[in-house]
């Protein structure tokens, strides 16, 4: 399995290590350098590496620690990627063992943190999946990244990707505005853009990595192809890939191809400043099948709540086709009256395709049986004409 090694870290990132190891290091550079104190350990490496380290660094970084005066707390001293690897090259120590001995690392000399960390990084389906998930519905570039779901269980989802490739992440997690927000350590997305030479995670200029698309494991593939379902997939009587990005679009129809299901031609949406295509039914069965292979190896990588809406699809192809418009009129009727509903739950409650019910509520419309009324400016909601009440289950 391939792995990500510390060694091979972005520039920025910062390291606390093993007290033992640390302290080896830097004796031991004292000895062989021949150096009196810390202060002339310091000139070697300032000229090494062109940085303005002192003396009283290279006693903090020892020591692992350092006294805020102004708030009487000790902080953790993390050390420069650059200074460690410097060291360990002067000292001949093996570049791979220094995985083993970071306790914590994070990006710069503050932010959040990643603490009992997993290293290497194993390069698995579930860090493909965190790629895709940060181009859609995250948010990352020179400031924390962060990641925003209205749904909990996805959020969940995602922090539980975050641990199982990473560790133990310092987090922040939000509910403003109707959504979960959590934010994590700027180092992981910095990990990422340089291990897949990500040039953006901006909606317009992201794309998928060639390392992904060129990946050999169909597993990775649909791990990826399930997490932008995930942020930006739409499930009603098919599964409808969407974004505004057309490249990031077409890469992500690449891994459809790939896995070997097939799909329609990507498409300009009517009106709207978006792309889409859509996964073709014949093969939902056996998109399934290989969902809950996944699943099995790599939980997470999984649909969340939009599972049930491929088992609605699923078992609406195996129920018979009924076109009796007096009986589907009925049913929506019948549904109505106890509240307001959309479309797509009309379409779950009774078992009928969502254009089905849609192009019936159309009609019942047109005769002044029922009427529609838009909630948060988002989505519609219909309703008999004489009904008051609001019930809306999402």
């Amino acid at each position: 399995m391939r792995v990500i090694r510390a060694k091979n870290f972005p520039e920025n990132t910062y390291l606390l290590l093993d007290k033992n190891f640390r302290n080896n290091l830097f004796n031991k550079s004292v000895q062989k350098l021949n150096c009196k104190n810390n202060f002339e350990l310091s000139k070697y490496i300032n000229k090494k590496l062109g940085t303005g380290f002192n003396g009283g660094d290279i006693k903090y970084w020892i020591i692992g620690e350092r006294l805020d005066k102004r708030t009487n707390k000790l902080h953790p001293k993390f050390m420069p990627l650059n200074l460690t690897l410097c060291l360990m090259r002067l000292n001949n120590v093996q570049l791979n063992k220094l995985d083993e001995n970071i306790i914590s690392y994070r990006a710069g000399g503050g932010g959040l943190r990643i603490t009992q960390p997993h290293l290497p990084i194993k390069i698995t389906p579930e860090i493909h999946s965190i790629v895709i998930h940060l181009f859609g519905d995250g948010a990352a570039g020179n400031f924390t990244p962060s990641y925003t779901q209205k749904e909990e269980l996805n959020l969940k989802n995602f922090i539980k990707k975050l641990e199982n490739c990473f560790g133990t992440i310092e987090k922040s997690i939000y509910f403003t505005q109707g959504k979960h927000q959590i934010k994590f350590p700027k180092i992981i997305s910095d990990i990422l853009k340089k291990h897949y030479s990500i040039k953006s995670y901006r909606t317009h200029q992201s794309e998928v990595p060639k390392s992904i698309l060129n990946n050999n494991s169909n597993k990775h593939k649909l791990a990826c192809i399930l997490a932008f379902i995930v942020d930006e997939g739409n499930i009603r009587d098919t599964i409808t890939f969407y974004n505004s990005n057309k490249i990031l679009l077409l890469g992500i129809k690449k891994l459809v191809l790939d896995c070997g299901y097939h799909c329609s031609e990507i498409a300009k949406y009517p009106e709207r400043d978006y792309y889409m295509f859509n996964f073709n039914n014949h093969d939902v069965e056996r998109f399934n099948k290989d969902i809950g292979k996944l699943i099995r190896e790599y939980p997470t990588c999984n649909l969340c709540i939009k599972q049930k809406d491929i088992d609605f699809i699923i078992k609406r192809r195996k129920s018979p086709n009924m076109r009796n418009k007096e009986r589907t009129n009925m049913l929506i009727l019948n549904t109505l009256k106890n509240g307001k509903f959309t479309a797509k739950q009309i379409s779950r409650i009774n078992g009928y395709a969502y254009c089905t019910i849609l192009h019936c509520l159309q009609k019942l419309q047109k005769n002044s049986k029922v009427n529609r009324e838009k909630i948060n400016n988002k989505f519609y909601v219909w309703f008999l004409k004489e009904d008051n009440g609001l019930k809306i289950e999402k």
